[in-house]
């Protein structure tokens, strides 16, 4: 599916009143069509692996069909291919965001790129006497790279605590 396509899906998934058409979302997403235990399948472990949209089903389809080949690094017709496909969805994605095409990092995954600041940065950078900032609410995979940097480098954690409305206290911010 091209860009233009999804821009038309995604205006066509609100529903009449300018609200969003959950039925139609979920409809996007193979995998929640399934039942388990006799009822309508409800996927909530996101952080761990996030469910495909039929949108990006077909993108990946397609790649491995007709492009599949080594990104920046062939010579040959399809990594030639490839690379571009890659490159293109870099520069859609800079676009969308506002930044240059070239001062994003597109990694294999959310986990992968928190292990590469926390390795790449972090490490580096931090010493006794910082502080890392997590929320009580993060994923396992977002606490234990901190953990590991903090453990190195002395730097300590401090964590944002959930209000009942879902927002974050500002106390592990402040220390007040």
């Amino acid at each position: 599916m091209n860009l233009q396509s999804t821009a038309v899906h995604d205006a066509a998934l609100a529903n009449h009143e300018g609200g969003v058409d959950w039925a139609r979302v979920r409809a996007d997403f193979p995998l929640l069509m399934r039942e388990v235990h006799g009822k309508p399948l409800v996927y909530f472990d996101n952080a761990n692996t996030g469910q495909k949209p039929l949108p990006v089903i077909a993108s990946q389809d397609e790649f491995y069909r007709r492009q599949n080949a080594n990104v920046s690094r062939a010579v040959h017709a399809l990594g030639s291919e490839a690379t571009e496909a890659y490159e293109g969805a870099r520069g859609k994605l800079a676009r969308f965001l506002n930044v240059r095409a070239d001062d994003l990092v597109l990694c294999s995954g959310t986990t992968f790129a928190i292990n590469l600041v926390a390795y790449s940065w972090a490490l580096p950078q931090l010493k006794a006497g910082d502080t890392i900032l997590v929320s009580r609410m993060e994923h396992h995979a977002n606490i234990v790279p901190w953990q590991l940097v903090a453990q190195r480098t002395g730097a300590t954690i401090r964590v944002a605590e959930i209000l009942p409305d879902g927002s974050l206290t500002w106390t592990a911010c402040t220390g007040r």
